[in-house]
């Protein structure tokens, strides 16, 4: 069921979104306090398709802290916020990089579907099926962010005192992020946060041992 804060940000992003590809099957934290570090890519016939470019990110899970109105069968209802439980996973996106060709600063994200084989063990994962839009963070106005996007952010905040993955992404797109979200800069960093958080920080690849 597509709840309607996300058909409100595929409204917004529309002219601005490109359908993404994660390579191979990965699978995704568990836990909140989780995140994989993965590679996009576009449709093949495009000029910056498949076997061209290739793109770069994470995926981080997030959990509802507000309400979410949806539509069951015409009749819109209101559902209360549901904090500590995993409600979606986001792929956010920093670099594209293309053959002989500097890789380019981006900033885009979506939310990623992710699908369960039937016959796996590893639980939830992403791949080539689970393609998903993802928006320009750097061409969508401050209104239309999507409370999802600084949660995910704040999240790897976190999450980079022990894995390296998120410390990089961040360090990487430091300028783009404070772009996005202003209130970035100056923030305490993530020892502090850590001090004040609740959430259990483990990272992706211990979550798969």
């Amino acid at each position: 069921m597509f709840d309607f804060l996300n058909a409100v940000y595929l409204a917004a992003i529309l002219f601005s979104s490109i359908t993404m590809y994660p390579v191979g099957e990965t699978a995704v934290p568990i836990q909140l306090g989780g995140a994989v570090e993965l590679r996009f890519v576009r449709e093949w016939w495009r000029d910056d398709g498949d076997g061209k470019c290739s793109y770069t990110g994470m995926v981080v899970p997030f959990d509802r802290t507000w309400p979410e109105e949806v539509d069951r069968g015409g009749e819109r209802v209101i559902l209360p916020p549901e904090p500590g439980k995993i409600a979606g996973y986001v792929a956010i996106i920093n670099r594209k990089r293309c053959k002989d060709k500097e890789a380019e600063v981006i900033l885009r994200a979506g939310v990623v579907r992710t699908r369960t084989l039937l016959f796996g063990s590893r639980g939830p994962q992403v791949d080539k099926h689970t393609f998903f839009p993802a928006g320009d963070m750097l061409e969508t106005p401050a209104e239309k962010i999507q409370p999802w996007f600084p949660q995910i952010v704040e999240r790897l905040e976190r999450l980079s005192e022990q894995d390296e993955a998120a410390k990089a992404f961040l360090d990487t797109s430091a300028s783009e992020l404070a772009t996005v979200l202003p209130a970035r800069n100056g923030k305490p960093q993530a020892t502090v946060q850590v001090q004040e958080s609740t959430d259990t920080v483990t990272s992706d690849n211990q979550l798969l041992n």
